[in-house]
């Protein structure tokens, strides 16, 4: 028997198939939203799952066809997750907690986990988002702001001049000189120091405030080009959020068993 573990964000969906909870590296499968369903299916039909959990961020579109693949392979349902005020280390400051992303408030039960002290939790996805944690675990608050492929879509959605530039194999580390010579070299560098400038700011206003030998954690599809260009260190940790979310099955279902 199998746990599945899903984290449905904006971009791209990340899929684990785990026997044994206490087992901490997780290996993950990453599926589109063309054909969720029949990618789903491919991906688990071996399986053979004795609980779901998701996590999703995006439409609830996504959620029912993952919850109607599940039933149709196994005859269960899927069980989503949502952000609970105070609970699994985590206390939050946010007025409405069911407001605040599930993604971010599972990297965060990840985080506090793993580093048991003030922390700064960067996800740099479609959405870039930064929060904080005390070193009781109280989540102080957070920012949100475009992520690097969102903000190069959004410019050349607006900008009549300007055409949209996407990450590829082939641009996606074009960031060797502020000094571009073509728009599209300009968009790509432009919006890749913007946004590492801007987390750049955070991290040494984080540190200001609660001192430099507090730790910072990166996750999400572009960390690893902020990991390049920062000053700071940081821990990159990839599976932050099915790594929360192992942590909550572990919680939940050990202690059915037990």
């Amino acid at each position: 028997m199998s746990y599945i573990l899903i984290d449905a964000g904006n971009s791209c969906l990340k899929i684990a198939i785990v026997k044994n909870l206490d087992e901490p590296n997780i290996v993950y499968h990453t599926l589109n939203f063309t054909n969720l369903y029949d990618e789903l299916s491919d991906c688990l039909q071996d399986s053979i799952a004795s609980e779901v959990l998701v996590s999703n961020v995006n439409n609830s579109t996504v959620f029912n066809i993952i919850s109607d693949s599940v039933y149709d392979l196994w005859r269960i349902q899927a069980q989503l997750i949502s952000v609970e005020q105070d609970k699994y280390g985590i206390s939050t400051r946010y007025t409405n907690p069911r407001t605040l992303g599930c993604d971010r408030w599972l990297a965060m039960i990840a985080a506090r986990k793993e580093f048991n002290q003030s922390l700064c939790i960067i996800d740099c996805g479609t959405a870039l988002t930064i929060d904080v944690l005390s070193d009781n675990g109280m989540h102080i608050g957070g920012l949100i702001s475009p992520g690097i492929t969102t903000a190069r879509h959004s410019l050349g959605l607006t900008a009549n001049n300007l055409s949209i530039v996407e990450n590829s194999s082939e641009n996606i580390n074009n960031k060797s000189s502020f000094f571009a010579i073509n728009t599209q070299d300009a968009i790509l560098g432009g919006t890749l120091y913007q946004i590492s400038a801007y987390i750049e700011r955070i991290v040494s206003e984080f540190k200001l405030e609660f001192g430099n030998n507090t730790d910072c954690i990166i996750t999400g599809g572009d960390a690893e080009l902020i990991l390049s260009l920062t000053r700071h260190d940081m821990y990159h940790r990839d599976t932050l959020v099915l790594d929360g979310l192992r942590i909550i099955a572990q919680e939940m279902f050990d202690r059915e068993t037990s």
